[in-house]
């Protein structure tokens, strides 16, 4: 007799857990219906991806001078250098942007979700297993 009210305590813990389960994520899953679950579906938007004009392209003009700058040594000793390298501001590499960087802020209103479901089938399945809990200690005793 008294192995048989062991037994019944046992199912009745592990109906109790199972139940607790079952109501918590019932409870979980109707708090994220909104939410996408597909891969392919990112819930946040990058901040790279909000504007393209952020990036300004820069050009940069390099030129060389003509004219060798040093005099090679040789068997002479009058070596004199053929050309005279003048030094001018466009000698030197310059970056220039072109465009404007601008900011500018464009944004887009997330589409809204129709209100799917009713919560009626999370409270009826809560209350039948509240309900089978009560049943299940009334049939215990």
């Amino acid at each position: 007799m008294k192995k048989k009210k062991i037994v019944t305590i046992l199912i009745v813990i592990a109906t109790i857990a199972l139940a607790g389960v079952a109501v918590f994520t019932a409870i979980r899953l109707y708090q994220l219906r909104q939410e996408p679950v597909a891969p392919t579906a990112p819930t946040s938007q990058p901040q790279a991806a909000t504007t393209a004009e952020s990036c300004t392209a820069l050009t940069f003009t390099l030129t060389t001078p003509t004219g060798s700058p040093t005099a090679t040594p040789s068997d002479s000793p009058t070596a004199t250098p053929t050309g005279s390298p003048t030094a001018t501001p466009s000698d030197s590499p310059t970056a220039t942007p072109t465009g404007s960087p601008t900011a500018t802020s464009s944004s887009t209103a997330e589409p809204e979700l129709p209100d799917a479901g009713v919560a009626y089938p999370t409270i009826i399945g809560g209350a039948a297993g509240i309900l089978l809990i009560l049943i299940s200690f009334a049939l215990a005793l």
